[in-house]
């Protein structure tokens, strides 16, 4: 019985597995027919006629034309932005070394003047100019713009020779502590300070960059400030100054006994006297005359216009000076004055021996188509000043080169008493025309009648020298004397711009000294500047604008289209 049913339940297994079997390959046989199935109907798809499949070919170019254009363009505009920022970055570092900045203002105030770039064209030594305080100090004021962009100028110009640094002194003591060993004057925010090596100078910013003037009108009863930028001279100055191993040495006489020995009158020319000196890179040193000695050391002695006489004892030290142990090689300027308060024999007779004569007396000019208004320190307007034309001839006018016209305010008649004599030579340095009369400063002047006086040229510039030769080398020396030191005065020979007598006294400087590469700046206001375009450039401005960039923008569109139609 029980091998009956171990017999069954064999079976019975074998005919479930068998069953297993057939399912199993019921439907392998099922997914097979299923693939055939789809097979048939791929094959029976239809067959594409030429113009589809030509149709379909064309398609298939064209995305791969567009796929290949637009990566293209990607391609391209990749480059180009990158170009664009090389191009941009190349660009602020060049305008950074050249300088690129075009000044459109009337007077040219960002521009610097020609003889500073041929100056720093030809400079051989490093300078370093550290202003006092941020740029945008200077930056974020119009007046004071002007400083910024002049110094980028310089250091443009400078072939690399010259650096520029900004340094806050409030915001980093440190990092001018290293000018005060070099310096021992206060360093105030807005200051320059131009250095080479171990040789500093400091510039002032209200003294010697940037001038602030306040003048008095009596007729409205107010004040005006004019603020006048005299910071090129002052920087081009400093910079000869740190890289001049060998300055020019000169002696001020401008004080006797411990008091000025000019008259008040007489105060602001000589301040415009040293403030030239001090440009223009003379080591300029003040001396009494009554106690200090007057050595060889200096290459030039300036007598400023003395309103008494001075003694044996002291007319003794100028001609010790100018004979110089028989060796000449000197130079004394004097200048004349009409504010003298006592008489000066012992000047009018050192003066003599040399072939000067100063009468007192105003030179006028009594011609109105030539006579000048000029305006004056001490006084509003002066009339009747004649105009001075430099001798082509003298010797000491060789370097001079007229660019506007010279005026001489207040000036003595300076009379040559000989042109020869002993050795002793006269040259006129500066005339007037022949239209001049002298206006006497003494009582006669109640009965004076310009009109009925005689007129004729008058000299208002002399040189006298004494020359020595000796074993074929000459030596000299020599005076060179002014109608008076009016010649320099503020409003003549500094912000005013319409008269050359500072020029011509800064050029005179350097010929009698042998002294080379003085400069003469102007100054520049920061009152009257305007932009201004000529008619040309309006016209130029108006193509570019109207015509040139419209078309040009029209072009690129009509490429861009074309191209953009054809992908």
């Amino acid at each position: 019985m029980s091998e009956k049913s171990e017999k069954d339940e064999i079976r019975e297994e074998l005919k479930s597995a068998a069953a297993e079997a057939e399912k199993l390959a019921a439907e392998e046989a099922e997914k097979i027919s299923l693939d055939k199935d789809k097979k048939d109907k791929k094959s029976k798809k239809r067959e594409r006629t030429p113009e589809e499949e030509k149709e379909r070919a064309l398609n298939s170019v064209s995305r791969r034309k567009k796929l290949k254009y637009g990566a293209l363009a990607t391609v391209i505009t990749i480059v180009m932005v990158a170009i664009v920022v090389a191009v941009n970055v190349v660009c602020n570092l060049l305008d950074k070394r050249y300088n690129w900045n075009i000044d459109l203002t009337s007077s040219g105030l960002f521009e610097i003047d020609d003889q500073t770039i041929d100056y720093l064209h030809q400079l051989k030594d490093d300078v370093k100019i550290t202003m006092l305080a941020d740029e945008g100090y200077f930056l974020e004021n119009n007046k004071l713009k002007v400083v910024s962009e002049v110094l980028n100028r310089f250091r443009s110009e400078s072939n690399g020779h010259i650096t520029v640094e900004y340094v806050d002194p409030n915001k980093n003591p440190e990092a001018i502590s290293v000018y005060s060993k070099n310096y021992n004057g206060k360093l105030s925010q807005g200051d320059a300070v131009v250095s080479c090596g171990d040789l500093t100078r400091v510039l002032s910013f209200n003294q010697d960059l940037i001038r602030f003037d306040t003048s008095f009108d009596p007729g409205t009863y107010q004040q005006t400030q004019t603020v006048t930028f005299i910071g090129e001279q002052s920087l081009i100055s400093a910079i000869m100054g740190v890289t001049d191993l060998h300055p020019v040495k000169v002696a001020l006489l401008d004080q006797l006994g411990g008091a000025a020995i000019y008259d008040q009158y007489d105060s602001a020319n000589y301040e415009r006297l040293k403030e030239l000196l001090e440009k223009n890179n003379y080591e300029a040193e003040s001396l009494d005359i009554m106690s200090a000695d007057l050595t060889s050391d200096y290459d030039l002695a300036i007598l400023c216009s003395p309103a008494n006489d001075l003694s044996d004892a002291q007319i003794e030290k100028l001609t010790n000076y100018l004979n110089n142990d028989n060796q000449y090689g000197k130079t004394l300027l004097y200048f004349g004055t009409p504010f003298k308060r006592s008489k000066t024999p012992n000047l009018d007779a050192f003066l003599a021996l040399w072939g000067i004569e100063y009468n007192q007396a105003i030179v006028t000019d009594t011609n109105a188509s030539t006579a000048q208004m000029v305006q004056a320190a001490y006084v509003n307007v002066i009339s009747n000043v004649p105009v001075a034309y430099a001798n082509a001839d003298a010797s000491l006018n060789a370097g001079y080169k007229a660019a506007l016209p010279i005026v001489a305010p207040y000036s003595l008649p300076v009379k040559r008493l000989f042109e020869q004599n002993s050795g002793r030579n006269t040259y006129p340095l500066l005339t007037t025309a022949d239209t001049c009369c002298l206006y006497p400063l003494d009582d006669s002047a109640k009965d004076f009648n310009m009109e009925t006086a005689k007129t004729e040229t008058q000299c208002v510039a002399v040189l006298a020298d004494q020359t020595f030769t000796s074993g074929g080398d000459t030596f000299k020396s020599q005076i060179v004397a002014f109608g008076s030191a009016w010649f320099l005065d503020y409003y003549v020979a500094g912000s005013s711009g319409s008269y050359d007598n500072a020029n011509y006294f800064v050029s005179l400087l350097n010929t009698m000294t042998g002294k080379e590469n003085v400069l003469t700046i102007a100054e520049k206001s920061l009152d009257t500047t305007k932009v201004t375009i000529t008619e040309a450039q309006v016209k130029t401005i108006r193509m570019i604008i109207v015509y040139m960039i419209p078309v040009i923008v029209a072009l690129i569109g009509i490429v861009v289209y074309v191209r953009r139609k054809n992908l």
